[in-house]
């Protein structure tokens, strides 16, 4: 291999303001920060959201009884999503879904309890079957560190020091959206607790 050339052409980028892609660096290609008003690639939820100060944070509220979930488009087919999450107040579980397309639904969901760490996919529109479950315990009012990796028909999450490893042919399918939430403690709004993100970002 001629190196010299290389590392030529690897300067000569430098003045247009172009830093290449050295080996083993990952390409972002989604990064929130939560410090304004989201997108309108947040298209659609349930519950209260607001974005401040580098934290997405979501509580539920108004008559149906659901717990806080935020949507946004973003297409991921393999590729890693790396967040932080913190449970408030009564909270008992955040939860990360990827969706097809609106006639499809559901694909698969990683869901992260006080108690209980579960990965559920959807082979079929209103299907779902558990392909993880396992006794988990997270602490409230803590940060914890999530990764998820899809390759193929294969999904890797590490939550914390946990990690597993679950495979089903719908997971190969692309993600046209994902969506944070879970269950922010009841309908007595954000007195009963709430659910906060950060640190959100996507690479292939």
């Amino acid at each position: 291999m001629r190196i010299a050339p290389l590392i030529t052409a690897l300067i000569a980028l430098q003045p247009l303001g172009m830093t290449p892609l050295l080996a083993g660096d990952v390409p972002t290609v989604l990064e929130e920060t939560f410090t304004a008003e989201l997108s309108k690639d947040w298209f659609w939820g349930l519950g209260t959201w607001t974005a401040k100060d580098g934290i997405l944070r979501g509580f539920e509220s108004g008559p149906r009884r659901h717990g806080p979930v935020k949507m946004r488009r973003h297409q991921i087919k393999d590729g890693v999503l790396e967040c932080q999450f913190r449970l408030e107040g009564r909270a008992t579980f955040a939860g990360i879904i990827f969706n097809g397309s609106q006639e499809r639904g559901h694909i698969v969901h990683l869901v992260i309890g006080t108690d209980t760490l579960r990965v559920i996919a959807h082979p079929k529109t209103g299907a779902g079957t558990e392909l993880f479950k396992q006794a988990n315990p997270i602490a409230t009012g803590t940060w914890h560190t999530v990764k998820i990796q899809f390759k193929g028909p294969a999904m890797t999450a590490t939550v914390d020091g946990t990690t597993l490893t679950v495979s089903d042919p719908c997971i190969a399918e692309t993600k046209e959206t994902f969506g944070l939430g879970g269950d922010s403690g009841g309908p007595d709004g954000e007195k009963a607790g709430a659910l906060e993100f950060r640190a959100l970002k996507v690479t292939r």
